[in-house]
């Protein structure tokens, strides 16, 4: 029989919460936890709501190019929004509706 010894590392990180000290206060009080306790929860919180959520990086192109691809994009739909556009090619909603402005001049798109 082999015996291991098992030793949890822990990470020990020095932050400081004089801004906040306040806040902590009243929540370790209302929730009679330690100030650590209420950290590592707080921290365990923040990281499930952040996990659903998508960080696009927007390409910055020049707005002849941005053309180009919204009128590729929307090709052959009959109905697409411009924050579909605007996700769907990772480019900014103020170049999209730029585009599209453009297009609705040259007839090529009509909005609804």
């Amino acid at each position: 029989m082999t015996v291991t010894n098992a030793l949890t590392k822990r990470h020990v990180y020095p932050v400081d919460v004089s801004e906040v000290e306040d806040a902590l206060a009243n929540i370790t009080t209302k929730l009679g936890c330690s100030k650590a306790e209420a950290i590592r929860d707080a921290v365990t919180h923040y990281a499930e709501y952040l996990e659903g959520i998508e960080v696009v990086e927007y390409r910055s192109l020049p707005l002849a190019r941005v053309k180009k691809e919204v009128e590729k994009y929307i090709r052959g739909k009959t109905r697409v929004r411009a924050d579909e556009i605007s996700d769907a090619l990772r480019i900014d909603m103020t170049d999209v509706n730029e585009a599209l402005m453009q297009l609705w001049a040259e007839k090529k798109v009509a909005p609804e």
